[in-house]
């Protein structure tokens, strides 16, 4: 490698599950440019694709699933494929737990008859800790007390993961906070207020619906996110056979304030309308995350700021939604 340029990742058949979500969109440019040459890189998603290097994977149908892997025989999982809006789960708990739960189940499965060897890296979130936050910071040793199906249902594929994988696969979860960027869509806060700024902009009337502005939460930038991604994968081969990290800036901010930043950067004046839709009920007035075991294991910490984000979701939607 070139001076300053990282290692190739330590894997040859890599499969993502998930690829042409939020965080598969950024993540995937990111694996790619760190491909050893000899490396395979699939990407899996409910439609698939034409393209060399895509398949279609649904998780809910076992015959596909087992077919990905035994096809793929891959020694990295990335599972990123999820139902992955908390307030959408809350109309729909079946079919989250039959994607989060079940497809993952069916997904360990393959893997152990397959490939028991493999490193299996599971996408989940802080958002199992639930009311484990009113207990004030934190850490992958604080038990979690998680509300609503997205959250119980990410718990207990955590739990599954670790005991149906075989003790030859290397599991490593993360539990990122929250985190936005250009491409989420609406049913997560930044984007929702993003596009109404927008659309405003675009002549829309100048009110901006909102729900609760009170609950204080940690944000990255989904590049941020991405990267510790990336510093757990390199470092994989040292780490033990069951793995759990925190992914946080350590610092929470206002929705509120979140909205009049967003505000801040347009030249309109516009007001916050509460809306019933969006009000969603929380017992979680604030989250504060220790991620000090992924910076003594990676040496990672975030590097983007929270304003600089903002500004690239608002622009990201101002062409989109003005045309």
């Amino acid at each position: 490698m070139g001076a300053g340029q990282p290692e190739p990742l330590p894997f040859r058949r890599i499969l993502v599950t998930g690829a042409d979500g939020f965080v598969g969109r950024h993540l995937v440019p990111a694996l790619a440019a760190r491909l050893a040459p000899d490396a395979r890189l699939t990407l899996a998603s409910r439609r698939g694709g034409d393209e060399p290097g895509r398949i279609a994977l649904d998780l809910t149908d076992a015959d596909s699933v087992h077919a990905a892997i035994e096809n793929v025989r891959p020694d990295l999982v990335v599972h990123l494929a999820a139902q992955a809006s908390v307030g959408q789960s809350l109309g729909a708990a079946a079919d989250t737990w039959g994607i989060n739960v079940c497809g993952s189940l069916t997904l360990a499965r393959a893997i152990g008859d397959a490939v028991p060897d493999c490193t299996v890296f599971f996408a989940s979130t802080s958002e199992v800790y639930g009311l484990a936050f009113n207990d004030g910071r934190v850490t992958e040793a604080t038990l979690p007390r998680p509300q609503g199906p997205y959250a119980r249902s990410k718990a207990a594929a955590e739990a599954m993961f670790a005991d149906v994988l075989p003790d030859t696969a290397r599991l490593i979860v993360a539990r990122p906070t929250n985190h936005s960027g250009p491409g989420q869509d609406e049913r997560f806060v930044i984007p929702a207020f993003a596009a109404q700024i927008a659309r405003i902009e675009a002549g829309a009337p100048p009110e901006i619906r909102v729900g609760n502005l009170d609950a204080e939460r940690d944000f990255l930038d989904v590049r941020d996110v991405v990267a510790a991604y990336m510093a757990l994968l390199a470092a994989a081969p040292a780490l033990p056979a069951r793995n759990l990290f925190n992914i946080a800036s350590g610092r929470t901010v206002r929705i509120g304030e979140i909205l009049d930043r967003l505000r801040a950067l347009s030249p309109i004046e516009m007001v916050a309308m509460p809306d019933h839709v969006r009000m969603r009920p929380s017992e979680v007035p604030r989250t504060l995350i220790d991620s000090g075991a992924l910076h003594a294991a990676t040496g990672w910490s975030p590097r983007h700021d929270l304003d600089a984000m903002l500004k690239n979701v608002l622009t990201a939607d101002r062409p989109h939604r003005s045309a």
